[in-house]
């Protein structure tokens, strides 16, 4: 997994810098990702670690991550890679996602006990 992860971060980098090639601001451009990436990683590795002491805590920010991805994939990735060039917004594409997201929660709930 980690080995296609790295692979399509290089094609991604790949393709960024071509895009940003014909830009007078290059260097700015090119070094800004990359920086942010790494502020954002270590500020959250400080907020979890700091937030390990309190469970609750760190639940929360576990379920903020979680939810903010399968916002992420319902509302972005699923209605693009549905579209088919309509604009159209499909809702029960998004409730299927969801429901099968909490029923495989309540299976490995239910199967663990």
């Amino acid at each position: 997994m980690a080995v296609a992860l790295a692979i399509e971060m290089g094609f991604l980098g790949l393709t960024f810098a071509t895009t940003i090639s014909s830009f007078s601001w290059r260097r700015v451009s090119v070094l800004a990702p990359p920086l942010l990436l790494v502020a954002g990683g270590g500020l959250g590795g400080l907020t979890a670690s700091l937030l390990a002491s309190s469970p609750v805590m760190h639940v929360g920010l576990i379920a903020f991550g979680v939810a903010a991805l399968l916002f992420l994939v319902t509302e972005e990735l699923l209605l693009e890679a549905h579209s088919g060039g309509s604009e159209e917004h499909i809702w029960w594409v998004d409730m299927q996602f969801f429901i099968g997201f909490y029923l495989s929660i309540l299976f490995q709930k239910y199967v663990d006990a």
